[in-house]
């Protein structure tokens, strides 16, 4: 045996984690609300959609990320996300960091007011900061769509992204 190689006694199950949660179909609310009541740590960023029908409009919530949740929870509570029966799968968050901030990125727009639609990934482009108004600080990748530019957040682990309307005015190049 290697002096240098991890034993089960060194790792601590007990200490909780963000991970994602890949949920069943169309069971994303169900699991954050399952979280929820089981005090575990959850997050479900939604959007507002409004569908039009002959008769009547409705307005409702969509999570943002469709077939995914995400929780903090210890190795040992594992198997009770599973058993919840709204979960497919518990992906593991290596750099619990850069995921941390990539979701605040994402609760920082919700919380502004700003409306989000799912877009393409983008691995590669311009990185941008920006560097006024409410969402000061953060960076994206720049898109532009039809005359108007967009900011590019993503979640790197999910391969996802999401793009809010900005003016570029207020862009500058990140280094």
């Amino acid at each position: 045996m290697n002096a240098f190689e991890p034993q089960i006694s060194d790792f601590n199950f007990e200490i909780a984690r963000w991970r994602v949660i890949h949920t069943r179909p169309r069971c994303e609310k169900k699991m954050d609300q399952w979280l929820a009541g089981q005090a575990l740590g959850h997050y479900l960023p939604t959007r507002r959609v409004l569908r039009s029908y002959p008769s009547k409009k409705i307005e409702f919530e969509l999570p943002l990320f469709g077939g995914y949740a995400f929780g903090t929870f210890s190795d040992l509570k594992k198997k009770a996300v599973y058993d919840s029966g709204f979960a497919a799968g518990v992906l593991e968050v290596a750099d619990q960091g850069s995921f941390l901030r990539q979701l605040d990125e994402i609760k920082r727009v919700l919380q502004a007011g700003l409306s989000l639609q799912e877009c393409p990934y983008f691995r590669t482009g311009q990185k941008v900061r920006i560097h006024g108004g409410e969402l000061k600080g953060l960076i994206g990748i720049i898109k532009r769509v039809a005359g108007s530019t967009r900011l590019v957040l993503s979640v790197d682990f999910l391969q996802r992204s999401v793009a809010v309307e900005i003016d570029s005015r207020l862009l500058s190049p990140a280094f």
